[in-house]
C-alpha cells in the first residue's frame, strides 16, 4: 500500500525539516559537550587546518534522522506497517546502533580497526540475514549470472565497504557532509523511481541532517561528524542500496549503488590497492595491515597538492559527485546495463586522472622546494642573470 501522491511530497519535505532543525539545533551544546570529554579533533589530524575541533557532530546528526523517521513512523504507521516487514526493519536499525555506539566510542576514546571491522561485519550480516543482498548480475555478452553462495558475502563486503568509503571522505570541512547530501538526495529519487516510500522518508531526513550539520561544518568548521556520523551515514547507504537492488533488474542492480556511490568507493578501493602493493613489508599479514593504515592518500589529499584553496576541492568534489549520482539515475531510468559499465568506466578514469593530476603537481612542487632548499644550503651560491655562472663555477638559476 502507498500514501496519496499528494502526501508524499508533504511527508519528504516535513523529514527533511526536522532533521535540518534537530541536527542544526544540538549541534551547539554537543561542541561543548565533545571539548568536556575530549573528543577533539587534534592539530593537524586528517591534514586539516591546525586546532582542536569537536567531532561529535553525528550525534547529533543520528539523533536528527531519528526524530524525523519516528514523527514519519507515527504517521504513517498504519500504511507502513502492512508493507514493511518488522524483521527487516528491525536488521535495519540494530545494524544502525551497532555501528554508531562503535563510532562514537572510537570518537570519545578510541577502538582499534579490528573491533570497528568486527562490528561492521556483524551489522553487514543482520541486513543481509533478513534477504537483502545481491543475488544476480547481468553482464553484456554473458547473460545473467546467479551469485549463488558469493551474493550474501559479496553483499557483506559492499555494506562494509561503503561504510569505510564514506568515514575517509571526512578528510576537509564540509567534505563529507555535502557528499553525503548529494547521495542521499540521488538515492532518494532511485527509491522514488521504485515506489520504495518508506526508504524515500529515512533518505530525506539524512538528507536534511547532512545540510543541517553543513551549517556549522563549512569551511571553517566548529565541529566534525567524528566516525559516529560518517560510518553510520556509510553503513545506511550500504544496507539501503542492497534493498534497492532487490527491486531492480539484474542489469542495474550493483550498477546502480556503484555508479552513485563511485566517487568514495573508487578512491578507497585504488587507496587498499595502492597500500597493498607499496614497498615494505613482504608478508600477507603486513600487507593487509597496511590496507587499514590511515594515510594522505586519498583523493581530496591529492587535490591538495593541486589546489591551494580547501574550499575550491569540497566544490570540486562535489560537482564530480553530482555527475557520478546523476549518471546513476540515468542507467536506472533506462535499465541499460552496458550503459551503466561503460559509465563505470568513465567514473574510474576521472578518479584515477584526478589523483595523477594532484599527486603529479605535488610531486613538482615537492622538488621545485627540495630545490630552493639545496641552493640555500650553498654558500657560494649566489643568484646570476639568466646564462651566467655564478662565482666558483657553481650552478645557474637554469641549470
Amino acid at each position: 500500500m502507498s500514501l496519496p501522491a499528494s502526501d508524499l511530497p508533504v511527508l519528504l519535505g516535513a523529514a527533511a525539516l526536522v532533521a535540518g532543525v534537530v541536527t542544526s539545533v544540538v549541534v551547539p551544546p554537543l561542541v561543548r559537550l565533545a571539548v568536556a570529554f575530549g573528543a577533539v579533533e587534534r592539530p593537524g589530524a586528517g591534514g586539516r587546518d591546525p586546532g582542536s575541533i569537536p567531532r561529535l557532530g553525528g550525534v547529533a546528526m543520528v539523533l536528527g534522522v531519528a526524530l524525523a523517521c519516528g514523527l514519519g513512523a507515527v504517521v504513517r504507521w498504519p500504511v507502513w506497517s502492512q508493507v514493511i516487514p518488522r524483521q527487516e526493519l528491525a536488521a535495519l536499525a540494530f545494524g544502525v546502533v551497532l555501528v554508531f555506539v562503535v563510532g562514537v566510542v572510537d570518537d570519545l576514546v578510541g577502538v582499534s580497526p579490528g573491533q570497528k571491522l568486527l562490528v561492521q561485519l556483524l551489522a553487514a550480516w543482520l541486513v543481509v540475514r533478513v534477504g537483502w543482498a545481491f543475488h544476480a548480475l547481468r553482464l553484456p555478452g554473458l547473460g545473467e549470472i546467479d551469485l549463488g553462495a558469493w551474493g550474501p558475502l559479496l553483499s557483506i563486503a559492499w555494506v562494509v565497504g561503503v561504510t569505510n568509503a564514506i568515514n575517509l571522505v571526512d578528510g576537509l570541512d564540509g567534505l563529507a557532509g555535502g557528499v553525503a547530501a548529494i547521495i542521499a538526495a540521488s538515492l532518494l529519487a532511485y527509491s522514488l523511481l521504485q515506489d520504495n516510500q518508506a526508504t524515500a522518508v529515512l533518505l530525506a531526513a539524512v538528507v536534511g541532517a547532512c545540510l543541517g550539520f553543513l551549517w556549522h561544518n563549512w569551511e571553517p568548521a566548529r565541529i566534525f561528524m567524528g566516525d559516529g556520523g560518517s560510518l553510520t551515514l556509510g553503513y545506511l547507504f550500504g544496507a539501503l542500496t542492497l534493498h534497492s537492488s532487490i527491486k531492480a533488474p539484474a542489469a542495474v542492480a550493483i550498477v546502480v549503488p556503484l555508479l552513485a556511490l563511485g566517487l568514495p568507493v573508487i578512491d578507497t578501493l585504488l587507496v587498499m590497492v595502492l597500500r597493498f602493493f607499496e614497498r615494505g613489508g613482504r608478508s600477507l599479514v603486513q600487507r593487509f595491515a597496511r590496507v587499514v593504515r590511515a594515510d594522505r592518500s586519498h583523493l581530496h589529499h591529492a587535490l591538495e597538492r593541486l589546489v591551494r584553496r580547501r574550499g575550491r576541492i569540497v566544490v570540486v568534489l562535489y560537482v564530480t559527485v553530482l555527475l557520478f549520482c546523476l549518471a546513476a539515475l540515468a542507467v536506472a531510468l533506462t535499465g541499460q546495463g552496458a550503459l551503466g559499465l561503460a559509465l563505470l568506466g568513465v567514473e574510474v578514469a576521472v578518479v584515477v586522472a584526478m589523483r595523477a593530476l594532484g599527486f603529479a603537481a605535488g610531486a613538482r612542487r615537492l622538488a621545485l622546494e627540495q630545490r630552493d632548499e639545496a641552493r640555500r644550503r650553498l654558500p657560494w651560491w649566489r643568484e646570476a642573470p639568466a646564462g651566467e655562472a655564478p662565482a666558483g663555477g657553481g650552478i645557474t638559476r637554469d641549470s
